[in-house]
């Protein structure tokens, strides 16, 4: 990986992030930080590494790349003592990626409530954004996981994809990175006080909203309805037969379309 985090850092000088660390191997770029977050005051920190051998995503599944083929970075933001809002930060991550791609190789993906982007219905990334404390208060670390430079035959399931395989070619992580965080930042500057202007881009990159779709619960409960809307908090919000039914990413198993 040709990434030099003081390199990057000079170009970002005017963004939410005063440190940026790159390591060549780590468990999990999210771990790494919340570990540190009792002792440490890490928001504004990012770390990233292009061999992440422990990743997460959510209900604590897997997410699993080979070294080089994945960029993984995490981002330390100080939210307080009311997350609230912290729920949307995972699709402004979304948002994040979805533009940096575009940005860098042309393709332009979409965005699968609450934490997949998408290209060609296939997923390019994953996020995870988990909430902890430092001493000073509540900090969200988000973290994302974009498949680089992965082949075919090295995908984790079939339904995913990489920048590899979409484009043909290598694409350089530094410019991948900067975009991310640079566009993170700006969309940071709106949350939590212009919601509904992230609501509306968030609409326009969504796979999710305006579809049929099937909401596995807790227990296997299941729901079929519309998905028509995200509320203030982050929550996707379902009409099922005339009745609105509001659900949060950590109360759902999964949420896929049946249209």
């Amino acid at each position: 990986m040709t990434l030099d985090g003081a390199e990057l850092l000079e170009t970002l000088a005017d963004t939410c992030w005063h440190t940026i660390e790159v390591v060549e191997s780590t468990g999990s770029t999210n771990a790494d930080l919340i570990a540190r977050a009792a002792t440490e005051e890490i928001g504004g920190t990012v770390r990233i590494t292009a061999d992440q051998t422990s990743g997460r995503g959510r209900h604590t599944r897997v997410w699993s790349a080979p070294a080089g083929g994945q960029l993984a970075m995490s981002s330390a933001v100080a939210v307080g003592d009311d997350p609230e809002h912290v729920g949307w930060l995972s699709l402004i991550a979304g948002l994040a990626v979805a533009r940096a791609v575009e940005a860098v190789v042309g393709e332009r993906p979409t965005l699968k409530w609450p934490n997949d982007v998408l290209i060609d219905d296939r997923k390019i990334a994953g996020i995870l954004s988990e909430y902890t404390h430092t001493p000073s208060g509540g900090v969200a670390v988000i973290g994302v996981g974009l498949n680089t430079a992965m082949t075919e035959e090295q995908l984790p399931v079939p339904t995913a994809t990489s920048l590899l395989i979409v484009t043909g070619d290598e694409v350089p992580p530094e410019d991948l990175a900067r975009q991310f965080l640079r566009g993170l930042s700006e969309l940071l500057a709106l949350w939590p006080t212009d919601i509904d202007q992230l609501a509306a881009m968030y609409r326009d990159r969504s796979d999710t909203l305006g579809r049929r779709v099937r909401l596995v619960l807790p227990g296997d409960k299941e729901l079929m309805g519309t998905a028509v809307g995200i509320d203030r908090t982050g929550r996707i919000v379902i009409d099922v037969d005339g009745r609105e039914v509001v659900a949060a990413a950590g109360d759902v198993t999964h949420l896929r379309p049946i249209d």
